[in-house]
């Protein structure tokens, strides 16, 4: 696959270059733990874990495996790995605990790093040959445990040099696997780069922007978004473990945030229980950013009324990374923003020629961004097409070259031969003001071969019916795309990163005896 990016940069020449220029600044301070990495900090550790990693003949390509929840010795790890030029392989334990045998199988990792209190000693022990260390606690002014005791005695002072070269594998992540075996993603150093840098770029990040995160560091967005484009801009992450509903934005006050990162699971949950809090407390705080899925444009309009901050989409897959962002604040609402830096991205249509203006295409993406490949169960790689990443979802482009994601090919609503986006008819749902959210299926039907249902939360107390929803949909959709069902639930179902699960909701309306 053709790929080109000339201002390449390593991370140990990024590290190395932000120490020089920041060397007190602090890079990541995480939150629960209460204590800070500067930029030369984080320079010295790279380079104790490099000549660490070198005496023990570990080179490009070879996988140290890293078991842990967000924390600054996460931070420094998951960069000390790639500064040395070896690969960094990491794991959501909470979701991937059943999958973490076969996955250490399957990565062969020749050194696991394992956070203490996550009750995997007992797996360390029948791992066989494979090595297992505690990741231990990290002390600037000396005594650290674990391995970062073991690195101690090495000088931060020396510089060894990298052993990777940019087409090496840099990173491994897993995918959440909640119903099937997760899947292991492959990102070269050269892909590294681009997603951190694009993502800089586009954001307009620099030195003195202050990112809160509280998303897991063991995925890729969360790697891309808070970790890699604050290294590449030389500004400040704040890190919290979990999301808090009650402390979120008394985080982004008390630490002068000005980008907090905020999935659709978070807005949702901002939104149907309110805090007490406007734009206008908040003067340092530039945007949200916010990614994972589409926001309805409505209810986006909703949120930005109700807190009076602005709102800004991003969008990416595991394949690509980051492909899609508005520019700085400058937003639009009902898009995800221009392609990014670094990329070329195309809609197509099913024989794969470009869509016209204003026609949805599928969405496909080429450069070095994207990943390297899929480790697969036996151990071997596979990688991704020379013709792109075909990413199954289907885009529309304005003539400002925004693009609105208006669907999944596999969700589309094929009624009696005609295509139906449900995202439309979702953002009509949520017009109506006694619905809290609503989705759209299609369902079997003996006569047009699908058929529109949709599932809708509504308000506490509310006594809508389901004539009054069909009713409310009529006045703004043509009679096909009109739902002919309402199924009312208590809340849509998702998984853990946030996505809307369709599926399970026909599974559901086919339980119901729908079918």
């Amino acid at each position: 696959m053709a790929v080109n990016c000339e201002n390449y940069r390593s991370i140990r020449a990024l590290i190395a270059e932000q120490a020089a220029r920041f060397p007190d600044k602090t890079y990541v301070y995480s939150i629960e733990q209460e204590k800070s990495l500067t930029y030369g900090e984080l320079n010295g550790l790279g380079n104790r874990m490099a000549a660490y990693f070198r005496d023990r003949g570990i080179v490009a390509n070879d996988r140290v495996l890293l078991l842990s929840e967000n924390s600054l010795e996460f931070m420094a790890i998951f960069l000390g790995v790639q500064r040395h030029g070896a690969t960094i392989a990491t794991v959501n334990v909470e979701i991937n605990r059943d999958h973490i045998a076969r996955i250490i199988k399957v990565v062969r990792p020749k050194l696991v790093l394992v956070q203490e209190g996550l009750g995997l000693q007992g797996l360390g022990r029948s791992m066989g040959e494979v090595e297992w260390m505690t990741i231990g606690q990290w002390n600037a002014e000396g005594g650290s445990t674990g391995f970062f005791g073991a690195i101690e005695g090495y000088s931060g002072d020396e510089q060894p040099g990298e052993v990777c070269r940019p087409e090496d594998i840099a990173v491994i992540f897993y995918t959440s696997g909640t119903e099937a075996s997760p899947k292991g993603v492959l990102q070269s150093h050269l892909s590294v780069w681009a997603n951190f840098d694009a993502i800089a770029d586009c954001v307009e990040l620099g030195p003195d922007d202050r990112m809160l995160e509280c998303r897991s560091y063991t995925w890729l967005s969360a790697q891309n978004m808070s970790l890699g484009a604050p290294l590449v801009a030389g500004a400040t992450v704040y890190m919290a473990k979990k999301f808090s509903r009650s402390r979120y934005f008394d985080r982004v006050k008390e630490h002068r945030i000005t980008i907090a990162i905020a999935v659709p699971t978070i807005l949702n949950i901002l939104m149907n229980e309110p805090v007490d809090i406007r734009g206008e407390d908040l003067p340092h705080l530039r945007f949200l950013m916010t990614s994972s899925a589409p926001m309805l444009p409505d209810r986006w309009r909703e949120f930005e009324d109700t807190y009076r901050m602005r709102l800004c989409q991003s969008y990416g897959c595991s394949e690509a990374g980051l492909m899609c962002s508005h520019r700085g604040p400058a937003r639009k609402i009902g898009t995800v923003g221009p392609p990014l830096k670094h990329q070329t991205l195309r809609l197509l249509d099913p024989d794969g020629f470009e869509v016209p203006e204003g026609q949805p295409g599928e969405i496909t993406v080429w450069g070095p961004q994207l990943t390297h490949g899929y480790l697969r169960a036996d151990g071997s790689i596979e990688r991704l097409p020379e013709s792109g990443h075909r990413t199954g979802d289907l885009g529309v482009i304005d003539a400002n070259g925004h693009i609105a994601v208006v669907g999944r090919l596999k969700d589309l609503i094929i009624r009696g031969g005609v295509n139906i986006s449900p995202v439309e008819i979702d953002d009509v749902l949520s017009r109506h003001p006694e619905i809290v959210e609503g989705a759209t299926v299609g369902v079997p039907d003996k006569i047009y071969g699908d058929e529109v249902v949709a599932f809708v939360v509504t308000r506490s107390g509310s006594g809508l019916s389901t004539e009054d929803v069909i009713a409310h949909c009529g006045r703004f959709l043509a009679p096909f795309k009109t739902p002919k069902d309402i199924c009312f639930i208590d809340e849509l179902p998702r998984n853990e990163r946030g996505k809307l699960d369709r599926e399970a909701l026909a599974a559901s309306w086919r339980q119901q005896g729908g079918a």
